[in-house]
């Protein structure tokens, strides 16, 4: 079986949870596509580093991305950086001939995302962005029944991503609300949700925006004893509209009092109808029109699918189809599907060209956000 070595570039969460997927993989999928190393962790600090180090189980640790990136026994880099670092590590990777998974929002800005696009040529290494909530048994079972016409015509929507994290003004904050950084909810949440909605349904054709900040100033979690501006949305509402008349609305918020790590979704169409929350990932909720009706109902109503782990072999054996799934197995699957295309040679999805087109949507509803006009959205190539 083929050995490929691994870097991770940031190990703050999602730098962890790509470690703990690699050494997941084994235990989920038998054969898994390929084996995988983890070689070299690289952080902001001598210390980080060798705590990660330590952490994690890699052979080595650095403070130089560039050192991380283009070491000869690494064929795989997982940028997990704030999203401001992204551009330069990928720049790097890319120019290495490196295998790349790299977080989302893929860019901090459209002109970083108009940069990427340039580059796309000299990428000859696989490459990935992580949108982790497609793959999910229930959200790849929504894709499925959709492909197969179950939903029929669509005519409109309704999804929301909601935390509430961010309610209480006194709560120290980081990164994720400034706009150097390429902060704001829209970026952090939104990519998320917008990324399933055009995977499921999409093209969308154009956005109106609206949102707020909550708190304008907060005390910062990077310098304690100091106060940060918040200059990036808090809460975005937001209407999407498809060039045959279907539309609906898109909630994201990180001041959503009551609710933990709700993405959400319900579709309509005109033969059926589904619906999915986060909060309760094991299930798919499908409504079929064409059940028959009839006294008391007949047979016609909302079913609910336990997809659970039920996912094609090799991937549904361990811990079993019938348990229920937690948030970190569909980024197992995620990282799966990555390593499945580098051992088979085949496209890996969500793409780069994905990511520059999800990047360009997200600054489009941050522009209509600005204006509170409708403006148009750019269509994936």
């Amino acid at each position: 079986m083929k050995t490929l070595g691994v870097s991770i570039v940031g190990f703050g969460f999602m730098g962890r949870t790509r470690t703990l997927a690699h050494k997941a993989i084994p235990f989920y999928y038998d054969p898994p596509p390929l084996e995988s190393k983890l070689r070299v962790v690289c952080e902001a600090t001598s210390a980080l580093s060798k705590a990660a180090k330590a952490t994690g189980g890699f052979e080595r640790s650095t403070t130089d991305p560039e050192e991380a990136i283009n070491a000869d026994d690494v064929d795989i880099v997982h940028i997990c950086t704030p999203n401001s670092e992204h551009m330069s590590a990928l720049r790097a990777a890319i120019a290495a001939g490196k295998h790349i998974c790299v977080e989302k929002p893929v860019t901090a800005s459209l002109a970083e995302a108009d940069e990427l696009e340039t580059l796309l040529p000299d990428c000859s290494g696989k490459a990935q962005v992580v949108l982790q909530c497609r793959f999910f048994p229930a959200t790849l079972r929504a894709k499925q029944l959709i492909e197969e016409g179950f939903l029929g015509p669509v005519t409109h929507f309704r999804a929301a991503y909601l935390h509430s994290g961010s309610v209480d003004p006194n709560k120290a904050v980081n990164w994720k609300s400034t706009a150097a950084a390429g902060g704001g909810v829209i970026r952090d949440l939104g990519v998320h949700i917008l990324d399933l909605l055009w995977w499921l349904i999409g093209p969308f054709d154009s956005v109106c925006c609206t949102s707020r900040i909550w708190s304008s100033e907060r005390p910062s979690a990077d310098k304690p004893g100091t106060m940060m501006a918040i200059d990036v949305e808090e809460a975005a509402a937001l209407l999407l509209r498809a060039g045959d008349g279907a539309f609906g609305t898109v909630e994201v918020s990180k001041i959503a009092t009551g609710t933990e790590d709700e993405l959400r979704f319900e579709i309509h169409g005109r033969h059926g109808a589904m619906r999915f929350n986060l909060m309760d990932p094991n299930c798919l909720e499908v409504f079929d029109e064409r059940d028959a009706g009839g006294d008391y109902g007949g047979q016609r109503g909302w079913k609910k699918l336990t997809c659970l782990q039920k996912y094609p072999a090799p991937g549904g054996k361990f811990p079993g189809p019938k348990f229920t799934i937690g948030w970190i197995r569909a980024h197992v699957h995620s990282l799966y599907s990555f390593l499945k295309a580098i051992a088979e040679d085949t496209e890996p999805g969500p793409s780069l060209a994905e990511g520059i087109h999800r990047q360009r949507i997200l600054e489009a509803v941050r522009e209509s956000a600005g204006t509170g006009a409708w403006v148009g959205l750019p269509q994936l190539a």
